[in-house]
């Protein structure tokens, strides 16, 4: 009955906002998202604290302080942090406010959905039962709790479900359970500028040594000058695969930048077992949508070195049941569990643990 009355306070909303007010309506954030709203409707303008920007589409941008009273404003933030956005507005007096999601969702396919949501959806509606056995898996009550919190987000477009977590990328993949000895042997599978390889040696300082995989000689060389006090980091420049090839690479996105068929840069792939003769003890991986591909390429290191694994699982929908489907039928002997580390989409990590 709640969720009712959450989708018709969302469906009011949308319908005042795109019908005949003579409130002032704004957008919060300048993206796609804002676009498609501006699209279907003749806004009073947009707001965003972080741009030097004064107009947008011929529109004012404004900041928060500015919204008159009485406006209605659709918060279009959606990755990192869209309940912060959404606490912004909802202590602005006299503005009434809602978040993109629930609006999308209203609008029956007139505003396009995110596309982590959409794309949950269709997964969820083609096997519910890979879902359900996911759900079942974990090993503790927190993990199901996380578990069911983003799939109620992620499925019923309900931000409300997302209120119990905050931004804390710092503490991502270092969890109680995940336990360090010294001799720990560490794979940074999508390293990026080295910043979790430098949070894994604060945790092990007498690690063995660490394999650190970034395809890209511009990112990779930011982080062998911030590791360059380390002792024992093994770089390699390629990304981790089932198998040694050259692929197109989308570089452009940071931290998000992935193997794409319309990336510009090409790069060199490989798979851990081609690359890595040592055993290894603990695999971090978050490579924007190739993670089981990279987990087919590491089958012998899962097999005999039965690591510690921290996984990325929110690039795809289907990885939060694809790639617990593959770890434990390569060994079924890992305790499993579910964390998220944003206020939206981003950032859940699946962990196994040897049991």
């Amino acid at each position: 009955m709640k969720q009712l009355s959450q989708k018709a306070h969302a469906a009011a909303f949308h319908a005042e906002f795109f019908g005949n007010t003579t409130q002032k309506r704004y957008v919060l954030g300048i993206n796609e998202f804002a676009d498609a709203v501006a699209s279907r409707t003749n806004l009073d303008g947009f707001i965003d604290e972080y741009t030097t920007a004064t107009e947008y589409r011929g529109k004012p941008v404004l900041k928060l302080s500015q919204v008159p009273a009485g406006s209605m404003v659709i918060s279009t933030v959606t990755q990192a942090r869209p309940k912060t956005a959404m606490n912004k507005l909802l202590r602005l007096n006299g503005v009434v406010s809602m978040d993109y999601f629930a609006v999308a969702d209203a609008s029956h396919f007139l505003l396009p959905q995110v596309q982590a949501l959409a794309d949950t959806q269709k997964e969820y509606a083609a096997h519910p039962e890979k879902f359900e056995w996911v759900r079942d898996l974990f090993t503790d009550q927190e993990s199901r709790e996380v578990f069911n919190r983003v799939m109620e987000f992620r499925l019923n477009a309900n931000l409300r479900a997302m209120r119990f977590f905050d931004y804390t990328a710092d503490q991502q993949y270092f969890e109680p359970f995940v336990k360090f000895s010294p001799g720990e042997v560490f794979v940074d599978g999508g390293g990026f500028d080295g910043y979790t390889t430098e949070e894994f040696i604060k945790r092990c300082p007498q690690y063995g040594g660490v394999h650190f995989f970034e395809p890209t000689e511009t990112t990779l060389g930011k982080a062998k000058s911030k590791l360059a006090q380390h002792r024992d980091i093994h770089y390699h420049p390629v990304g981790l695969f089932d198998a040694k090839q050259t692929l197109s690479f989308d570089a452009d996105a940071g931290s998000a930048s992935k193997i794409s068929e319309t990336g510009r840069v090409k790069i060199e792939v490989d798979a851990l077992d081609n690359r890595v003769t040592e055993s290894v003890s603990f695999i971090k991986l978050d490579l924007e949508g190739a993670e089981p591909k990279a987990l087919e390429g590491m089958k012998w290191h899962i097999q005999e070195d039965h690591p510690k694994l921290a996984v990325a699982v929110y690039h795809d929908p289907a990885h939060f049941w694809q790639v617990p489907e593959f770890i434990l039928g390569v060994r079924n002997d890992y305790n499993v569990y579910l964390r998220h580390y944003t206020e939206g989409w981003t950032e859940t990590v699946m962990f196994f643990i040897p049991k």
